[in-house]
Formats: structure tokens, C-alpha cells, sequence
């Protein structure tokens, strides 16, 4: 098969298909966090380090750190809520890019992978420009890093280039076929929406997938539908309809209130997951969160081993610096009365704070 045919199929596939593992939950929270690109000048934004004291760990940043004493009273400072923006959305990555821009360098956008504990920051413009800034950007992006408080973190800097549309290289056939695919996808989807809605079922989206991996609806309705099979009955019988195949049905279940939750708690969760991981004292390698089933579950995974002689030590630090966060005042608005779970696992899988 074409290389770029594969590439495509593969594009979608993993778009549009969720394993249920903790590591798929991690690459969706925090892999390919991509930052836009700011305007300059107009609507400037102020410096996301938002409490004097992570001002002032920004401003001492360098040779303060020499200095035994300076470094105690830096020491006390919750990494957590200086990463955390009141009223922001934005992710480290991007208040890194916001920080470069607005030192005047072309910075085009940014990228964190959890793997490898990697930001990747791409820099626009020619060439000669790119080796010209690409080892001060480095350096600049590292210092803002340490300043936040995180130094797990490697810092990669590339020259930005146009990403190849898989699209361009593929046959006439190979792009007709696609097409047709997404056709048949739409219209099946509107054919199960308009029969549930006709006949009374709450349904909240139907999202059908063909092509060449699979024929897949998932229905997505709120828990108080309770007609499940006469659903999954009706899905089947205008997937019969189309003649493609066997379709693999699957129903959510979604608490709208829950997904209200998740809006409010999405900032408290991206600065808990970045900071964790980029605390490197902390050995944390993975974060993921569910609000299936109650109550919101947080599994932080770590390099440590079980039975190694600061295995309680390190557990009990995480544990607390993920429990001060969100119950400090600064996250009250976002993350309520929420009930909360902190389930800490060990290099082997093992819970170590239970």
C-alpha cells in the first residue's frame, strides 16, 4: 500500500479511535500541546507567573539559585500554583512561546511530549536566523523553565517548516475513495440522528466512522437514557441499510454535570500534570485522570520503586504537592467541593500511597 495512503489511514485512526489505557489518557492531555502564535503588541499579555513571589523566583533566577539561603526560601514556593493562570486555559508550552514573542523572537509555536519530557519550539523565518537566535532561545526557554519551578524538562529547538499534506502525494483514487468515506460517514450520522430524535430517544452525537480499519458508531447519550438496545437496534438497522458491512456499536454514557466538572477542573489538571512531571526530584513519568466512574480519579506514575529506601518519602511529596494545589485558594472557583481520588503507582504498577 502507498506510504502516504498508511499515513492518512493511520492520521485518522488514531484522531478519531481511543484506547482505554492511562497512557492514551496522557497523550491526549498533554501530548502535541500546540501554541498559537500571538499577535505583538496588541492585547500583550501580562507575565503568567502570577503571584509576587514567582515574580520574584523569575526575577532571582541565574546566580540566586548559588546562594544556599535564597534557594530554602525559593524552595517553599508552590510550583503547582505558578504554573496555574486564574481565568486561563493556556498550558506551559504556551506561556513559554508568549514570553519568547514577547522578547521579539520568532517563535512560532511550541509542543510538550510527556514521553520524552521534551518541549520542542520551533522558530519561523530563514534559516540563517534560525542558527542565529536558536541557541538563545534555548537558553532563554530553560531559564523560564527553572523559574517556573520545573527541570525534568528538555528543551529542543527546530527550524519551523510547512507540514507536507498527506493529501498532495496521494492518488486521484486514493482521495476519491477517502471522500467517499467521509460521505457515507456524514449521512449515516444524520440518518441515526434524525430516527432517534423522530422517535423520542435522547441522544447526544453519533459520530459514525468508515473506512478501511473499521465501520464504528458510538453513541454518545446522557445518563438518564435508559433504552439502550432499542438504540443500538435502531443504529444497526440503518447501518445494515448502507450495505458496508458489519458496524461494531458502542454507547457512552455522559453526566452532563460532569463534563461542567471536567471544563472547570481542565487548567487545575493541565498545571498538576505539567508540574509534577517537570519537578524531576519527583521521578513522576506519567498523569491521566478520569471522571468515569465518580469520583475524579488522578493515577500519577512514577520511575520509583516499591521497595526502594525513599520510595515513602517521594510519594508522600507528590501526594502533597498535588493535595496543597487543590486545596489552595487560588483553584477554590475551579475545582469546588469536587470529591478527588490521588492514586500514585509504582515503576511496576503498584499503588504506593494506599
Amino acid at each position: 500500500m502507498d506510504k502516504k495512503l498508511k499515513e492518512t489511514k493511520s492520521y485518522y485512526y488514531d484522531h478519531y479511535f481511543s484506547k482505554d489505557t492511562a497512557k492514551k489518557i496522557e497523550d491526549r492531555v498533554f501530548e502535541k500541546l500546540q501554541a498559537k502564535p500571538k499577535t505583538q503588541g496588541f492585547g500583550k499579555k501580562v507575565i503568567y507567573l502570577s503571584s509576587a513571589a514567582v515574580i520574584l523566583m523569575g526575577l532571582l533566577i541565574g546566580s540566586a539559585f548559588t546562594s544556599p539561603t535564597v534557594a530554602n526560601v525559593l524552595a517553599q514556593i508552590p510550583v503547582l500554583n505558578g504554573l496555574f493562570e486564574k481565568g486561563s486555559d493556556s498550558s506551559l508550552v504556551g506561556s513559554i512561546v508568549d514570553e519568547l514573542q514577547d522578547e521579539g523572537y520568532k517563535v512560532g509555536g511550541a509542543s510538550l511530549h510527556v514521553r520524552t519530557k521534551t518541549i520542542g519550539i520551533e522558530i519561523d523565518g530563514s534559516e540563517s536566523y534560525y542558527e542565529e537566535v536558536k541557541e538563545e532561545v534555548k537558553r532563554k526557554a530553560i531559564n523560564l523553565l527553572e523559574a517556573k519551578g520545573v527541570d525534568a524538562y528538555k528543551v529542543n529547538i527546530t527550524l519551523h517548516k510547512e507540514p507536507v499534506d498527506p493529501e498532495s502525494e496521494m492518488t486521484t483514487e486514493q482521495i476519491k475513495q477517502m471522500e467517499a468515506y467521509q460521505e457515507q460517514s456524514q449521512q449515516l450520522q444524520k440518518a441515526i440522528l434524525e430516527k432517534m430524535e423522530k422517535e423520542g430517544y435522547e441522544i447526544l452525537s453519533a459520530n459514525v466512522r468508515i473506512n478501511d480499519i473499521e465501520r464504528f458508531i458510538p453513541l454518545e447519550i446522557p445518563i438518564t437514557e435508559t433504552r439502550i438496545d432499542e438504540m443500538k437496534a435502531i443504529a444497526r438497522d440503518l447501518a445494515e441499510e448502507t450495505e458496508l458491512g458489519d458496524f461494531k456499536i458502542k454507547v457512552y454514557k455522559i453526566d452532563p454535570e460532569k463534563q461542567k466538572a471536567e471544563q472547570r477542573w481542565m487548567p487545575v489538571i493541565s498545571a498538576m500534570g505539567e508540574g509534577l512531571i517537570g519537578m524531576e526530584e519527583l521521578k513522576v513519568e506519567g498523569f491521566a485522570y478520569s471522571f468515569y466512574p465518580s469520583p475524579l480519579t488522578f493515577s500519577i506514575r512514577t520511575s520509583i520503586e516499591a521497595d526502594q529506601k525513599d520510595a515513602k518519602e517521594l510519594v508522600a511529596e507528590i501526594e502533597r504537592e498535588a493535595r496543597q494545589f487543590i486545596e489552595s485558594d487560588e483553584v477554590k472557583e475551579n475545582v469546588k467541593d469536587d470529591e478527588y481520588i490521588i492514586n500514585i503507582y509504582s515503576k511496576d504498577e503498584e499503588i504506593l500511597n494506599h
